[in-house]
């Protein structure tokens, strides 16, 4: 069996379990998302259900464990930029453009979170140059860019307006990285914080969905499109504590290697639920991603060794 040799060794085995849980998770939502907006669930609204639904589930948790949610005008600005930028803005658009481009398409777009994390996170001083990470990540998009460009890149009557409007997903979630680093308060552990950023995130889309016309009733009528929209709420709960653990844990430039996870698990479940072929281009992507992934998860084994050692 395998034995870790120090408790740095046991942070990162922890950082890498979790980061293939995580790709896990969103890589079969995208799945899911997709067969629910072909279903014709309004977008804003089925984001909306996914962090309410969320939220609720976190909630249960949070009253069986005495654990409440801080109200105070600091917490409260907190959860609304934390539920705008990871969650409510970059989820509605991603649900609204897989209307009108692929999985694939999506999914190579997801591939920038990582570089705007590391950028953004260099221009805010939360990381520091490195040349071993700097390889890493893009051996993850280069992985990424070989799953995607050979088989499912963007056809030409995919209109190329939509394409570019999806980037605004991973620019939302990168600045959703760096903002949780820096800004969460340091009084609220992880089911808290999902908790509270859901529950903000589910009363912008409630708000927006009215307002563009977007409601959609679950209760309305009992359907497969509506039991995976609750499922996908399910998900979320789940998904986004331990999106805040690894945050915490490894910082948010390792955590954005986890859009190369979603993009492998995304279109490798789309292979298998929807009946697409497999090609040589997915294996040797998935081995170069994991060797990213590994690269810049020895960057920090490293620096945790350093800094024990200081």
């Amino acid at each position: 069996m395998f034995k870790f040799k120090n408790p740095v060794h046991r942070g990162a085995g922890l950082s890498v379990a979790l980061l293939l849980l995580l790709g896990l998770l969103w890589g079969g939502s995208t799945n899911v998302a997709r067969y629910v907006g072909s279903a014709g669930v309004p977008a804003l609204a089925y984001a909306f259900w996914t962090v309410l639904i969320g939220s609720i589930v976190l909630s249960v948790i949070n009253l069986a464990r005495r654990q409440g949610i801080p109200t105070s005008k600091r917490h409260l600005l907190y959860f609304l930029g934390a539920g705008t930028l990871t969650s409510g803005l970059p989820t509605a658009n991603m649900f609204l453009c897989l209307n009108y481009i692929s999985v694939g398409a999506m999914s190579l777009v997801l591939t920038m979170v990582p570089i705007f994390t590391y950028l953004l996170s260099l221009l805010l001083l939360i990381e520091k140059p490195n040349v071993r990470r700097g390889i890493g990540i893009s051996l993850g998009f280069a992985g990424a860019l070989l799953v995607v460009l050979p088989d499912n890149g963007l056809p030409a009557d995919q209109p190329v307006g939509w394409f570019m409007l999806a980037f605004l997903s991973p620019l939302s979630y990168a600045a959703g990285n760096v903002f949780t680093a820096k800004v969460r308060p340091r009084d609220i552990d992880d089911l808290a914080s999902a908790n509270g950023m859901l529950f903000a995130s589910a009363l912008i889309l409630l708000i927006t969905s009215i307002a563009t016309q977007q409601w959609f009733s679950i209760w309305s009528n009992v359907s497969l499109a509506n039991s995976l929209v609750m499922i996908h709420g399910l998900i979320s709960a789940i998904a986004f504590t331990l999106f805040f653990l690894l945050v915490r844990i490894a910082g948010p430039v390792y955590f954005s290697q986890v859009a190369y996870l979603v993009t492998f698990f995304g279109i490798a479940i789309a292979m298998v639920v929807f009946d697409e072929r497999y090609s040589v281009w997915h294996w040797v992507a998935f081995a170069v991603t994991v060797t990213g992934v590994i690269l810049v998860n020895r960057t920090q084994t490293q620096g945790a060794n350093a800094a024990q050692k200081s």
